[in-house]
């Protein structure tokens, strides 16, 4: 129990003492946490504002970073040159952060945003390079069609009611289609006949884990007695 800290009356709940009118202790520290709540600068910060502050600190040390090495490239070189391939990284990055951390009230935005950004990455440092046909003859497919299969396992998560191992299943799927892919297309690309090798192994690998997975997911892991499951 509180006692007022003049005269050592107990004074309970009450807002002041009774004897001496002192104010009661609890009632002081209780309208300070009150202030301190209310203080808009020592609230916590929402989802929201530190999505913002990420982002600006990652814009201000990409922006900085890219001055350093145009700098110094000029410096050294005394022209632009081996300062781009880094830049054309740090850009990509920036890309990817700001529509996932700006872009949040249009999904379709961020979702193009984070697709075009990754082959228009390849096709800068094909360009750089001065060879741009291996970017979109085999780089540009690649990175599409993968996106593509993250797309597509996206979606059928999403749509999932119950989530669990499936979702890993899914993953598996997914990579075995990209490890089909990638095969597949660089095959296309070295002008000889599609003869699947690594990738066929790779994905007779990954389905039975996958398709275990599923088996556990959608009917050990949903029944509540296994002695009636199993008909033991």
């Amino acid at each position: 129990m509180p006692y007022c800290p003049d005269c050592g009356v107990e004074i309970g709940q009450a807002p002041a003492c009774p004897l001496c009118g002192a104010t009661n202790p609890r009632t002081r520290a209780e309208e300070k946490a009150a202030n301190f709540t209310d203080d808009p600068l020592s609230r916590p910060f929402t989802p929201q504002e530190s999505r913002k502050i990420a982002w600006e600190v990652l814009s201000v040390a990409f922006a900085i970073a890219v001055i350093a090495l145009l700098s110094i490239n000029l410096i050294v070189s005394g022209r632009i040159s081996w300062s781009l391939y880094p830049i054309s990284t740090f850009a990509f990055i920036w890309v990817v952060a700001t529509s996932f951390l700006v872009v949040r009230k249009a999904p379709r935005l961020r979702i193009a945003l984070a697709a075009l950004d990754l082959p228009l990455y390849l096709l800068a440092l094909g360009a750089f390079v001065g060879d741009s046909s291996w970017a979109w003859k085999l780089a540009v497919p690649i990175a599409l069609f993968a996106e593509l299969v993250a797309l597509c396992v996206g979606l059928i998560v999403r749509a999932s009611r119950r989530k669990g191992l499936n979702v890993l299943s899914y993953c598996l799927v997914g990579a075995a289609l990209v490890c089909l892919g990638v095969e597949i297309l660089v095959d296309l690309y070295m002008g000889g006949g599609i003869r699947l090798a690594w990738s066929a192994i790779t994905a007779l690998a990954l389905v039975p884990i996958a398709s275990f997975l599923l088996y556990l997911h959608y009917r050990v892991a949903t029944s509540t007695n296994l002695r009636r499951l199993f008909k033991l």
